[in-house]
């Protein structure tokens, strides 16, 4: 019991540390990099990520289907089955790898064309683009590997070694502004790093035994069935990615200024992504406890679970959103710059838009838990194709406005899908009682947030000095303003009932 107690610990440990170091690096590098290399150079940058990101999806939700199998064939006695589906996999990410770099060469030699910016441009993203080809094998190599050490419940190896890779890449910075290298040169010290992973994860488990060797096989029979179990979940990666990925993507295509656009969105996404990567943790927190509930049919349980947590993650995502919302204009002043202060209303729509999404995260859990995700797919596929073509369309209009807005219309559709269709047809829930424990928090944030939001404090404390100083002093009264009579009411009526979340089961 002690090695379970300590895995799981140590797994938490250099998982949230992994987080907080590579959330520290984007939210220092990005205005570091604004103002080194300028707005539509370090757009370019972006974009070449994204096209990058979005290969993502020829995974085929394998990364998730493996690690189950693996799972559950050790705890079998399987390993032989392990050892094959691994080679198998070695080959299978092999051509992805290489169907993957054939991909980033054509839009790098093929695409100018693509992109709304000038042929120089292009020519850097092209450098990028062939780098990211270049390193294609190791990136995808790697998760080969990673599957096996993250079955084996080694996860805390796997996040010491971002750790480390998180540090290269503060050097790799601190390396820009020393040496004074180009963005291209910078870019590929980064991919470097990304890929040079896959030496110790490979060396880790050769070492353990997890691997007999590394040349590629093929094992239909035992391939097949992970293959058949991660289809399922490959259909919902897709759009899931798609809605996500694609937003920079068509923003550097249909803007008229589609470098400087992009960068314009990079900026504004460090917030959200900052609060979805905290608040992901209940993802992994709620999926074991609710496929539980499930196997063993404690209706009851899920219920209990359904309404009491629903209501306590709005109030933890309403701590981390609604600040932000508040102090939108100050926050991007201080960060970037008063240049960038008309951005505020999207970075509001932004973190409006993750509040309203990650309320349901209780009762996302649930439905995979059941594994009734077929309606969620074709939702899931409708919202994303509305989506993109709204995206499209309003690029003129509100430029980087638009991949949020856009964004808004995908959460609602597919947030909207659960309380007109899963909570009462799948899950037996009281949809009023569900949008009551989101709603009575929502209020009471709400209103403070507008009588905060009216209040003079600017005026009052700093007047006319614009200074980073100043903003971040606002930001921080502001907040208090709105956290402290927040939290009082939420105790004062018992809208949350601290023990009883620290006693749920």
């Amino acid at each position: 019991m002690l090695g379970k107690n300590n895995y799981y610990i140590s797994s938490l440990f250099w998982s949230t540390l992994a987080k907080i170091l590579n959330a520290v690096l984007g939210f220092i590098t990005v205005p570091l990099l604004l103002g080194y290399y300028g707005k539509a150079e370090y757009g370019l940058l972006s974009i070449a990520t994204a096209c990058n990101g979005y290969m993502s999806v020829m995974d085929l939700g394998m990364n998730v289907g493996t690690v189950k199998f693996y799972s559950q064939w050790k705890a079998e006695g399987k390993i032989d089955k392990i050892f094959r589906v691994a080679r198998s996999n070695i080959t299978f990410y092999l051509v992805i790898a290489v169907i993957n770099a054939f991909l980033l060469l054509g839009v790098a030699f093929w695409g100018e064309h693509l992109f709304a910016v000038t042929h120089t441009q292009f020519m850097q993203i092209r450098a990028c683009l062939c780098i990211i080809a270049l390193f294609s094998v190791c990136s995808w190599g790697t998760t080969v590997f990673n599957q096996l050490l993250i079955a084996d419940k080694q996860m805390a190896y796997t996040m010491k070694i971002q750790c480390v890779q998180t540090i290269l890449k503060a050097i790799a910075v601190a390396v820009v502004f020393l040496a004074n290298i180009q963005l291209t040169t910078y870019f590929f010290l980064l991919t470097l790093i990304i890929a040079l992973a896959c030496i110790p994860y490979a060396i880790k488990c050769k070492r353990d035994g997890l691997l007999q060797d590394f040349l590629p096989a093929w094992y239909w029979g035992d391939f097949k069935i992970v293959l058949a179990f991660s289809v399922s979940i490959f259909a919902l990666t897709l759009f899931q990615v798609t809605a996500t990925q694609s937003r920079p993507i068509l923003l550097s295509i249909f803007a008229q200024d589609g470098a400087s656009v992009v960068a314009e969105f990079r900026i504004l996404e460090v917030v959200p992504q900052l609060i979805i990567m905290i608040g992901g943790t209940f993802s992994g927190v709620f999926l074991p406890k609710t496929s539980e509930m499930v196997a063993t049919g404690d209706t009851q349980a899920m219920r209990n679970f359904a309404y009491h947590w629903t209501t306590y993650t709005t109030v933890v995502v309403s701590l981390m959103c609604f600040p932000f919302m508040l102090c939108a204009k100050e926050v991007l002043t201080a960060y970037v710059g008063e240049q960038y202060a008309g951005l505020s209303k999207w970075l509001v729509v932004w973190c409006l838009t993750v509040y309203i999404q990650m309320h349901t995260t209780p009762g996302n859990a649930l439905v995979l838990a059941h594994g009734k995700t077929k309606l969620l797919v074709r939702v899931t596929a409708c919202a994303c194709i509305c989506s993109m073509v709204l995206n499209a369309f309003l690029c003129k209009y509100l430029e980087v406005g638009s991949a949020i807005v856009s964004y808004f219309l995908y959460t609602s559709v597919v947030i909207g899908l659960y309380y007109v269709s899963f909570y009462k047809k799948l899950l037996k829930l009281n949809r009023l009682k569900m949008a009551k424990c989101f709603a009575t928090p929502t209020a009471v944030a709400c209103l403070l947030f507008i009588l905060v939001y009216f209040m003079p404090v600017s005026e009052m404390i700093v007047g006319n000095d614009n200074s980073r100083i100043s903003n971040i002093l606002v930001c921080v009264v502001k907040t208090l303003l709105w956290f402290v009579p927040y939290v009082f009411v939420l105790q004062c009526f018992k809208i949350v009932d601290i023990r009883k979340m620290l006693s749920s089961r």
